[in-house]
C-alpha cells in the first residue's frame, strides 16, 4: 500500500499525539516527621498476701486438722509444771494458746506455738518488699509475743517432696530470752497502741515470684499476778512493695 508524503506526515502527527498522552512515571518522595513520638509505659507493681494459721509444712496451707502444738520452755529460768497447754484445739484463723499459767516468782512461762502462721507472697516487685506484723493492742504488762521465723522466705510452692522449714522443738530451750523477745531469732511483735506504732518486719526480699515463710509465735509471761480470764488480740500482717 502506498502513502503520499502528505498522508505519512499526518499519520506521524497522530502517533506523536498519542504518545504525548501517556503520563510521566511518578517519583516517590518520603517525608519524615520532625518530632517522632516516643511510646512509654510502666509495668504496674502487683502483689498478693495470703495468711495460713496453723499451717502444714508440706503445703504451706492451713492444716486441715486444726491442731496447734505448743512446746514449753525447758530453760532453768522458766517455770516448771503446767505452764502451757500442750496441744490446744484450733478453729478457723485462731492461734489459741488455750490455758497459759502464771510463772513462779522470778520465773517466766514460755510457750512456743509451733507452725502458728504461714505467709504466702506473690509479687513482680524486684525493687524490694517486706512483710510486717502488728498487734492491735499491747498484750499487757509482763506479756510478750514474739515472732520466730522458721528459716527464710521459701521460693516456689511447698510440697511433700519439698516442704517448708518447720519449727524445731529446741526453739524454746536455752536459745530464747526469758524476759523479752531478744533471744536468737526472736522478734517482738509490735503493737498499734504503742507510741510510736511499732511495725515489726518479719521478712524481706527482692525477688519476683511466689514465696512462703512459716513462723512460730512465742508467748512469754513474766507477770505472776496477771488476772485470770479470756484474752485475745488481732494481728495485722502487711505486705509493703516499692
Amino acid at each position: 500500500m502506498m502513502f503520499s508524503p502528505r498522508r505519512l506526515l499526518g499519520l506521524l502527527a497522530v502517533l506523536a499525539f498519542a504518545a504525548g498522552a501517556r503520563p510521566a512515571a511518578a517519583t516517590t518522595t518520603t517525608v519524615y516527621g520532625s518530632g517522632n513520638p516516643i511510646v512509654e509505659w510502666n509495668q504496674a507493681t502487683t502483689g498478693t498476701l495470703n495468711l495460713y494459721p496453723n499451717y502444714s509444712t508440706t503445703t504451706g496451707q492451713t492444716n486441715v486438722s486444726g491442731i496447734g502444738s505448743i512446746v514449753a520452755a525447758s530453760n532453768a529460768a522458766f517455770t516448771g509444771g503446767a505452764g502451757c497447754t500442750a496441744s490446744p484445739a484450733q478453729t478457723s484463723n485462731i492461734i489459741d494458746f488455750s490455758d497459759v499459767y502464771a510463772p513462779a516468782a522470778g520465773k517466766t512461762t514460755g510457750c512456743d506455738y509451733k507452725n502458728a502462721l504461714s505467709i504466702g507472697v506473690t509479687t513482680n516487685d524486684t525493687n524490694g518488699w517486706n512483710v510486717t506484723e502488728l498487734l492491735q493492742l499491747g498484750p499487757g504488762a509482763g506479756i510478750y509475743l514474739c515472732g520466730i521465723p522458721n528459716g527464710t522466705m521459701y521460693t516456689g510452692t511447698p510440697s511433700a517432696a519439698s516442704p517448708m522449714t518447720g519449727s524445731s522443738a529446741t526453739t524454746t530451750s536455752a536459745s530464747i530470752n526469758e524476759t523479752t523477745c531478744a533471744g536468737t531469732g526472736q522478734l517482738t511483735i509490735g503493737a498499734g497502741s504503742a507510741t510510736p506504732t511499732a511495725q515489726t518486719i518479719i521478712a524481706t526480699n527482692t525477688g519476683s515470684g511466689t514465696f512462703y515463710m512459716g513462723q512460730d509465735v512465742l508467748m512469754l509471761l513474766t507477770n505472776t499476778t496477771y488476772a485470770s480470764g479470756a484474752y485475745s488480740d488481732t494481728m495485722t500482717v502487711t505486705l509493703t512493695m516499692n
